[in-house]
């Protein structure tokens, strides 16, 4: 319904997300804050009456620091909620998309049980010795006795290092298939001509999203493994000093104990900064199929001419994400709060079902997310290569007018 509402009415459906979204937080801290003042309901029972004052006062902060968000970033999340309503014009003639958060889902969970897998038997990995002792006896005059222990190999539990980055690749892995797919079908759906009396695109694929499944996995896919496990490595570097200044490796000495924290800050920099150029090289193979080192120079060329119009889009998709997110799980938590009436606490339910709906809500919304990016590159390349900025030959008016009213030349300031 959600997505529904956004694909007519972005903005309103933004502002009624918002308003719902803190409607529920403080009903919530009114309810938990009723139930927790009552000194009969829980007298015999202080582990609830402790965990319902706990709730209580994360359920207040909660609702105070969602309500200065909102303050604070009104005006990004009405922008977001007009860039939506373009990305959900895309999405209806690519319906087909909606499936790959499912099948990428599938996908992760049949990861993470092999994960698990594997970590178990790293762990469990050893040696079986055999002991034969002779014991002295009157009948027989000795008894032979075979004795059999396991020794865990402590050398073996170092390959569940080379495991965790195995893992990390490999989620990325199967997420950048996923975004490979949505950028190629948007960008397919972007450069196709509008028809004039149905105001659709006439995409001359009878299947955009089949073509960009078959395109991604025949060609691309080491440039999305290149791209994907490009950044682990810097990831683990950045786990290592984390774990040496968290075992006090560093506090003999401040000079180190400093530049090991200053290390750690410049490595977390530039794991963002060449996640964010990784993504955007995917983006650009997707609307020109060149490979990973072509792709990334242009999407760095990009990236540095328009520096801060890109900051602001890449705030825009994440303000959709997170309002995305936090309206369905609210959502889901009040009307699973509705429906709990015998259950003696509801905290760890509610928990479950907050999990649950987060992951299912970050499946979908993640596909916004990208289209929205993917919608943004697109105008973008398409004003460098005809012209400049204003020269867009293949953008519908709408997006135009979007740009020109929000983020041209507001954004050198405002966002």
């Amino acid at each position: 319904l959600y997505l529904v509402l956004l694909r007519y009415c972005g903005c309103v459906s933004v502002l009624l997300a918002t308003m719902g979204i803190e409607s529920t937080l403080a009903y919530s801290s009114y309810q938990l804050l009723t139930a927790a003042s009552d000194p009969l309901s829980y007298a015999n029972d202080p582990i609830m009456l402790s965990s319902l004052q706990i709730s209580s006062v994360v359920m207040c902060c909660a609702a105070v620091l969602f309500l200065l968000f909102a303050v604070v970033n009104m005006s990004r999340l009405l922008l977001a909620g007009a860039f939506i309503t373009h990305a959900s014009r895309a999405l209806s003639q690519l319906k087909r998309l909606l499936v790959l958060p499912f099948i990428s889902y599938v996908l992760l969970l049949l990861l993470f049980a092999w994960g698990i897998l594997v970590t178990v038997c790293i762990f469990g990995a050893g040696e079986t010795s055999t002991r034969i002792a002779t014991i002295s006896a009157t009948s027989p005059s000795s008894i032979r006795v075979v004795t059999e222990s396991f020794q865990v190999s402590t050398k073996l539990r170092w390959l569940f290092i080379y495991h965790l980055w195995g893992m990390y690749w490999s989620v990325n892995f199967i997420l950048s298939i996923g975004e490979m797919i949505t950028a190629t079908a948007i960008s397919m759906w972007y450069f196709s001509p509008e028809n004039r009396i149905t105001g659709l695109k006439d995409i001359e694929e009878a299947d955009p999203v089949s073509y960009s499944a078959n395109t991604a996995i025949k060609y691309h896919l080491g440039t999305l493994a290149l791209s994907s496990g490009s950044v682990a490595p810097v990831e683990h570097i950045r786990s290592f000093f984390l774990y040496l200044e968290n075992k006090n490796e560093f506090d003999a000495n401040t000079f180190t104990e400093l530049a090991a924290k200053c290390c750690c800050c410049c490595i977390w920099c530039f794991k963002h900064c060449l996640k964010y150029i990784c993504k955007e090289a995917v983006y650009v193979t997707a609307i020109q199929g060149t490979d990973f080192y072509t792709s990334g120079k242009l999407a760095y060329t990009l990236i540095s001419s328009n520096l801060l119009r890109v900051g602001a889009l890449s705030r825009i998709g994440h303000a959709s994400v997170l309002l995305g997110k936090l309206i369905v799980c609210t959502t889901t938590c009040l009307i699973a709060w509705f429906l709990l009436e015998d259950v003696p606490s509801p905290v760890l339910p509610l928990f479950v079902v907050m999990l649950f709906s987060y992951s299912v809500a970050h499946s979908f919304m993640t596909i916004y997310e990208t289209s929205i990016n993917m919608l943004l590159m697109c105008f973008t390349l398409d004003e460098n290569l005809h012209g400049g900025r204003g020269n867009s030959a293949h953008a519908s008016a709408p997006l135009i007018r979007s740009v020109n009213d929000h983020l041209r030349p507001k954004w050198q300031t405002v966002l």
